[in-house]
């Protein structure tokens, strides 16, 4: 027992030692590269002592919360280092290192250690008695109802080169300028919710027949849109499946493999291939971490004291109208980057702040404590965790009402309580 009690404590020493590693490289990034390369887009460095040491107090104190997570539900607590990593640490380095403003900083910090809240969510629910076999038929027509219509518009519109991630812009503004209407709702529930379920769910069924039709389905969606949210997606469903035996594991292997990537990628940009700009560092650190912590920025400073009340939101936009010519993205990246051509995304917290002020930050931060509280109950299949890991990086670049909707986390929540639960239940 004892030994038991040391080796869980080792697990949690290790990955407290992780995420910190990860925490001090993303700040010599921010000093030697972002601020450097990306100076353009709004990077500086002014750097606080105070706000640093400040939030290497609210580190250690969010590091004390993570062990009450860890010893009450393992998935969680991976969940919940996950959002250490895409939400506070570039939030922090922002505040400390471009002496970054208090509103979004605190407001981040509040996101994550409301979390906590989601080890009291117990729900039962039942199991519904659905065979395999009737499971499999079931998603294997809801990939072929879904994809279907996206084909039959789209056809032979594939661009080759974007699987090399080449010319991906032109090919989502062909792209875009086709997916409409309903066939713009299909689309994004295929690609973030039917397609990685399905995929997933036949991995842990070995259905080599069923593997291959979700892959080359993804592979279309993706060379026809450019969409590197697919891209990317498959990739983490698949190393998720099969790196680790457990929540502890795989998160440790992701934060083993993350430190390594970025200790690799300056050496390939600038030694290997010598190029102008940082391609590697630029496209995974600078636009998965640094570009929506400064987005967020962007948005409490855009919408302090002047809430928006979901006026772009439908059923909301009958009661409250948007004052503004163009739409919230389009006018964030016109105001402080002086263009148009560009879509500034939102993430969870910044998309609270922006529709109802510091009230907003709070009640998304329960909804998401609860909905993580929910998944938590439902007790999935380990193998699902790649998608639970899409879900937080959509969440963080994404409205949170559009993330339920199109984003298909309600529909994952549909089929999870009467597809996905027979004989996938598993210890977390």
């Amino acid at each position: 027992m004892l030994i038991s009690k040391i080796a869980l404590t080792k697990d949690f020493i290790r990955l407290t030692i992780l995420i910190v590693l990860v925490a001090l490289i993303l700040e010599v990034y921010y000093n030697l590269l972002i601020v450097p390369e990306f100076k353009h887009l709004g990077f500086n460095l002014n750097f606080n002592i105070v706000k640093y040491i400040l939030s290497k107090f609210l580190l250690i104190c969010l590091l004390a919360l993570s062990f009450i997570i860890y010893s009450k539900s393992k998935f969680l607590y991976s969940i919940f280092l996950l959002l250490l990593f895409f939400f506070y640490i570039p939030n922090s380095i922002l505040f400390s290192f471009a002496n970054g403003a208090l509103g979004p900083f605190f407001s981040n910090c509040f996101f994550v250690s409301t979390f906590a809240l989601s080890i009291f969510v117990k729900i039962k629910l039942p199991v519904w008695s659905i065979s395999q076999k009737h499971s499999s038929w079931i998603l294997a027509a809801a990939t072929i109802l879904f994809t279907l219509p996206i084909i039959i518009t789209f056809r032979s519109n594939i661009y080759l080169k974007t699987l090399l991630l080449k010319d991906i812009y032109e090919t989502r503004e062909v792209f875009s300028a086709k997916l409409t209407g309903v066939v713009n709702y299909l689309y994004h529930l295929s690609v973030k919710t039917i397609l990685p379920v399905s995929l997933v769910f036949f991995m842990i069924r070995k259905k080599p027949v069923f593997i291959g039709l979700c892959l080359i389905v993804l592979l279309y969606l993706f060379v026809i849109s450019g969409n590197k949210f697919v891209y990317f997606t498959s990739i983490l469903l698949v190393f998720f499946y099969y790196v680790g035996k457990d929540y502890v594991s795989k998160i440790n292997y992701f934060l083993l493999f993350t430190i390594i990537l970025f200790i690799v990628f300056p050496i390939v940009d600038y030694a290997i291939i010598k190029a102008d700009k940082p391609i590697l560092s630029g496209t995974f650190v600078n636009r998965f971490l640094f570009i929506p912590a400064l987005l967020t920025q962007w948005y409490f400073d855009f919408f302090d004291g002047r809430p928006f009340y979901f006026a772009e939101s439908h059923f909301f936009n009958n009661f409250f109208h948007s004052p503004y010519d163009m739409p919230v993205g389009f006018l964030i990246s016109k105001t402080y980057l002086n263009t148009t051509d560009a879509y500034a995304n939102n993430g969870i917290v910044s998309d609270g702040f922006m529709n109802l002020g510091y009230w907003g930050v709070g009640l998304f931060s329960i909804v998401f404590a609860a909905l993580f509280g929910l998944f938590n109950s439902l007790r999935l299949n380990i193998g699902y965790y790649g998608l639970f890991f899409s879900y937080i990086y959509m969440i963080l670049s994404a409205p949170l009402l559009s993330c339920f909707i199109t984003g298909g986390i309600l529909l994952f929540i549909f089929l999870s309580i009467f597809v996905l639960r027979e004989k996938d239940s598993t210890k977390q």
